[in-house]
């Protein structure tokens, strides 16, 4: 269902990335041209840089230069043709540890001269040593990577304790459960320093939720969180599947009616929405005189009676397929491109509801 929902881009040309030609990637809705996409192009592309998750656009960096600048999962490029020295990458990783709260300060590294793979930077005053040595020295070394700001530590990265060590531009990533060479991986910088500081993060709340990764990547569409902020996981939600479609319910932070949401299957197989207020009260009779057909079901309280009193939703979604169930799950509401749009995840299928303000939908697994 992702592809309800992203933009439908493609590969411009078959030409190495120019002012003249783009390259789009739909996993994340962005495209590379011009100086910027020839570098990431020439340079390593996807296992080296990630992708793109700007547009290209002006920024100023560290206070100082201001120029046009794109941000990528592992890297931030910038455009320095106007001072002749054409595409760089940015100092990421002296960057992350300033956002982060633990700027870097010069070591006092010993040498160690009498083991292998191991050098001594004066200029920052840290070594780097196997497994990174071997890497930064056939990779680009200072071009790429810039001077080692940490000695290697270990340091917890999406849940699991990891050995890594920061330069100057790059965070090194030691991954034994990978064979060599995928055992050591750069870290996605790029993604958590735009995310943190420099991307939609500027303009919005920071989403401490479980659909924050999934946010991350449809942060450009949906813009900032809103009213559920703050309450979002861990709710009560129930949900029942329709032959064309499927009712959510999910209760107000306020404590008000809950809403019901109908998404809706048309025959080309693409989804829209709506969104009630639930009226039903507990005990209220919503009229169950009809019998389903066989293997279908007659939707009870706050979907029942939705259901009955509004034939043309009756009518477009069907029968029930199964009884209503319980769930718990995550809800986001944002505010921008001209209304309100919804993120809903159902924790029993890790699936996330997309819901635009334009009025379609899709069901995306949570990332």
């Amino acid at each position: 269902m992702l592809a309800l929902f992203m933009l439908a881009l493609c590969l411009i040309g078959s030409a190495p990335a120019s002012a003249a030609s783009q390259r789009c990637f739909p996993e994340t809705g962005f495209c590379i041209s011009g100086p910027i996409g020839t570098y990431w192009q020439q340079h390593g592309g996807l296992p080296v840089f990630g992708y793109p998750i700007s547009d290209p656009h002006v920024e100023t960096v560290e206070g100082s230069w201001s120029g046009p600048v794109q941000w990528f999962e592992r890297d931030r490029l910038e455009d320095h043709t106007n001072d002749g020295q054409g595409v760089l990458a940015g100092r990421l990783g002296a960057r992350y540890l300033e956002l982060q709260g633990r700027p870097w300060v010069i070591g006092n590294d010993g040498p160690r001269h009498g083991r292998a793979f191991c050098s001594k930077f004066d200029q920052t005053g840290y070594n780097v040593c196997a497994p990174f040595s071997f890497y930064w020295e056939h990779n680009g070394g200072l071009e790429r990577f810039g001077y080692p700001i940490t000695s290697a530590m270990q340091e917890t990265i999406d849940g699991r304790s990891y050995l890594v060590q920061y330069f100057e531009r790059r965070r090194m990533e030691y991954h034994p459960e990978n064979q060599p060479p995928n055992d050591l991986l750069l870290g996605l910088l790029g993604r958590e320093a735009y995310t943190s500081a420099g991307g939609a993060s500027t303009i919005c709340p920071i989403v401490s939720s479980i659909v924050h990764r999934t946010w991350e990547v449809y942060a450009r569409d949906l813009g900032c969180p809103g009213a559920y902020v703050g309450v979002s996981e861990g709710i009560g939600i129930a949900t029942q599947p329709f032959e064309r479609g499927t009712m959510l319910w999910l209760p107000r932070p306020d404590g008000g009616p809950g809403h019901i949401f109908a998404i809706i299957r048309r025959p080309d197989g693409s989804h829209t929405w709506q969104i009630f207020t639930d009226s039903y009260v507990e005990g209220e009779s919503v009229g169950t005189d009809e019998l389903p057909p066989p293997g279908k079901f007659s939707p009870v309280r706050g979907f029942g009676k939705l259901w009955r009193m509004t034939p043309e939703l009756r009518a477009t979604l069907g029968w029930a397929t199964a009884p209503e169930q319980a769930d718990t799950g995550a809800v986001l509401q944002f505010s921008g491109r001209g209304g309100f749009s919804w993120m809903l995840h159902r924790a029993a299928s890790n699936m996330v509801y997309i819901l635009r303000v334009d009025g379609r939908a899709a069901d995306v697994p949570r990332q």
